[in-house]
């Protein structure tokens, strides 16, 4: 309770001193951050933590002073406050974190002196928060179904006994309707808002823009749209890892912006809408884009293509590369960027929560990054195949059709088998030879079924015996010992079979 309440008002106070920085002389921001601190050093008193006790008492003094007129917020007062924040968020998070305060303090009176022997404090534990604050409202909800739910149960015995089947029918219907609403409501208290992260990356924006001396503005809009909080966790860090990416090597210097006709001022816009049962992250900036021939060097020069291969390659797919392991276009390793440690990481995060990830670029215009996650994790609508006489699912927001083709139809280069699709060459995956399943008779027919998948925004046919229907799918994870590199998931169907779910992205890798 100590950690979940402490931290929250940590985010407060990070929050509060960004709209400050902006307005310092708000009164209301400044009673904030100081009853928040406040009520902190209370509960790590409480606690016996006496240097998280200490840390928040100086900076409640800091903003009593401000408040009295004594002080003002500048911009070196700023940064070492969030220095302290930053600090402060560790010691809640991580009660064995033993710091030599006396730097922090002396950085918090002496702001634009440079401390010597000033420890730079990195994250000791990653602690996701096991709890979700939820409306009454919902949890009413829920528990009301739950009754009803006992009472249709009853009725369903008392019929069953009675052995009335026109009575049977209407509980059971019911119950179905019941079940339904449940289902419904459980989803709804695992969601939370979406706009609840924008705190951290308007921190991230502005402490490397002031550390680059790049001035930027960040524009957020989400909508109220809520998301997962499974998905919200995962997808954090790949958004603030784009995010150092646009402020880093995105966005010119002012004097580059100004020689090519631009605003002084670089902006990166953040904006969150709904498609169908997916959520769409758009990151914008009006940078230097990415230059597409030098990605193509790169990635000749790391064995990723060859000359041959670069030479021919579409500028859209040649965009897609900078997804490669290890391929960076930075001139120059910062210790914000640069590492070839990039896309690739964030691309897998996503496809790690069933999202794509798409990039598109216009040098000296800038650079557009679509990221598609699902609204939730636990149910899913997928479509149900047959691969030699065993069943499979496949996530339905994976696929853009369903195909009949004849034998005749599939042609062979270099050894791959392909079909022409909508004007496009697409290459085929046999699921059986793949999963290495024997053939049987359902993968001798001359007719062939092919579910066309798009996965990083290129398009693979998976070829299969058949497809029974579209349905509902109720995610069950595997454990360490049962799940593979090609299925961590699998869902019971309505005879009680089990049917392993596939992923896409992992079978195509």
């Amino acid at each position: 309770m100590y950690v979940s309440e402490a931290t929250e008002h940590v985010e407060l106070i990070n929050q509060t001193l960004l709209q400050l920085e902006d307005n310092p002389t708000n009164r209301s921001y400044l009673d904030q951050v100081f009853r928040s601190a406040h009520t902190i050093k209370g509960m790590a008193s409480t606690m016996s933590y006496n240097d998280t006790s200490e840390l928040c008492k100086n900076i409640e003094n800091i903003f009593d002073e401000i408040r009295k007129g004594e002080k003002h917020l500048t911009h070196d007062l700023s940064s070492a406050l969030f220095v302290c924040i930053d600090l402060l968020q560790q010691m809640i998070m991580d009660e064995e974190l033993k710091v030599d305060l006396t730097p922090y303090l002396e950085k918090l009176q002496s702001p634009e002196e440079e401390i010597k022997n000033m420890p730079f404090q990195k994250n000791s534990k990653k602690i996701s928060s096991s709890t979700i604050r939820v409306k009454m409202s919902d949890l009413d909800s829920i528990v009301d179904l739950v009754g009803e739910l006992l009472t249709s149960k009853m009725q369903l015995q008392q019929t069953i006994k009675n052995k009335n089947h026109n009575e049977l029918k209407q509980v059971s219907t019911q119950i179905e309707r019941l079940i339904t609403d449940l289902q419904y409501q459980a989803m709804k208290i695992r969601l939370v808002p979406i706009n609840q992260i924008y705190d951290r990356c308007n921190r991230t924006v502005r402490d490397i823009s002031q550390k680059l001396q790049k001035n930027i503005d960040l524009n957020m809009d989400s909508s109220g749209i809520e998301i997962d909080r499974s998905i919200l966790d995962a997808m954090v860090d790949p958004l603030l890892h784009i995010l150092r990416n646009c402020v880093d090597h995105g966005i010119e210097s002012s004097e580059d912006r100004i020689r090519l006709g631009k605003s002084e001022t670089g902006n990166i816009s953040i904006t969150v809408s709904r498609k169908g049962e997916n959520i769409l992250i758009t990151i914008e900036d009006d940078g230097k884009g990415i230059d597409v021939n030098r990605v193509k060097e790169k990635a000749v020069d790391n064995g990723i293509i060859t000359q041959e291969e670069a030479d021919k390659i579409s500028e859209q797919d040649a965009m897609q590369l900078i997804g490669a392991p290890g391929l960076s276009t930075a001139k120059e390793v910062t210790d914000i960027s640069g590492r070839g440690v990039g896309m690739d990481v964030v691309i897998s995060q996503i496809e790690e929560v069933n999202g794509t990830v798409k990039i598109t670029s216009e040098k000296d215009i800038g650079t557009k990054i679509v990221l598609s996650l699902p609204l939730n994790l636990s149910i899913i609508r997928g479509l149900l195949v047959i691969i030699s006489g065993e069943r499979f699912a496949i996530p339905l927001s994976s696929i853009i059709s369903t195909l009949k083709i004849k034998n005749e139809e599939v042609d062979v280069v270099h050894g791959t088998e392909f079909i022409n699709f909508e004007d496009s060459i697409i290459p085929l995956i046999r699921l059986n030879d793949l999963l290495e399943i024997q053939k049987t008779r359902y993968s001798e027919n001359k007719e062939l079924t092919v579910i066309v998948i798009e996965n990083n925004n290129k398009k693979y046919g998976f070829l299969v015996d058949g497809f029974e229907r579209n349905q509902e799918i109720v995610i069950k994870k595997l454990d360490g010992n049962e799940s593979s590199d090609l299925f961590s998931n699998a869902t019971i169907l309505p005879d009680g079979d089990v049917a392993l779910v596939i992923d896409p992205s992992a079978l195509i890798n």
